[in-house]
């Protein structure tokens, strides 16, 4: 498993809530839908050119755009489009028939991953550039948000002082998952599914016993269960 050590990112309600403000108000005009449109086509050419600006100009050529119709320096207004698309798309039309909120989390999480799933092999690629210092803030509130929507469709109801811990232990457990999930090579992900589920489980466990909010980090991930068909480096 790689390491990419470096500073923990700071994360709070304030950015949640500002990002809510923003999408209720947001009304895409026509040359943000043409991005949006070319964003989409650019997903399908990571798998050959990855999280690059190369994929994004052959999408909007491949779409009789001019390349330079979304100016990309780098991959990260691809994985902004991936991250926000993927974020709308976690939801379980049957999140009811779950009995507990934990059982609830689980099942998002996976439903997430699955989004991630086409393009493992270069999501690592992706977590580098996010975590380049301009970038790393913007992109731990990212995961933050995904973590506060998750609580949020599980039907949790925490006090306020629960409120960032809860989302902060959440949304490291995801980055973690997914990381262990870019080395996984067992079937089906197999070895990924039992790592998220000890990871959740351990959460659980500890929850009540955690008296701060724990560093969001989005690597140095260690401690993986012992599995045979995961590599490590």
């Amino acid at each position: 498993m790689r390491r990419c050590g470096h500073q923990a990112l700071g994360i709070r309600r304030a950015l949640y809530t500002a990002n809510q403000t923003i999408t209720k108000t947001f009304q895409p005009t026509d040359e943000q839908k043409v991005r949006g449109l070319i964003l989409n086509h650019a997903l399908t050419k990571v798998n050959q050119l990855g999280w690059t600006p190369a994929a994004i100009e052959q999408a909007a050529t491949d779409l009789n755009y001019p390349p330079t119709t979304v100016l990309a320096y780098n991959g990260m207004p691809l994985i902004k489009h991936f991250m926000f698309d993927a974020l709308n798309k976690t939801s379980i039309d049957q999140l009811h028939e779950f009995k507990t909120p934990i059982d609830r989390i689980r099942c998002l999480c996976r439903v997430r991953l699955r989004q991630t799933q086409p393009y493992i092999r270069h999501w690592h690629d992706a977590f580098l550039q996010m975590m380049e210092p301009k970038y790393e803030l913007a992109a731990a509130s990212w995961f933050f948000t995904l973590a506060t929507r998750m609580w949020e469709m599980s039907g949790d109801q925490s006090l306020q002082i629960d409120w960032d811990r809860k989302r902060a232990v959440l949304a490291d457990v995801y980055v973690a998952t997914e990381l262990y999930m870019c080395e996984d090579t067992s079937a089906d992900f197999g070895d990924t599914w039992k790592y998220l589920d000890e990871a959740i489980e351990h959460m659980e466990d500890n929850a009540r016993g955690m008296n701060r909010t724990p560093d969001l980090r989005l690597c140095d991930v260690g401690n993986e269960p012992a599995s045979g068909g995961h590599s490590s480096e």
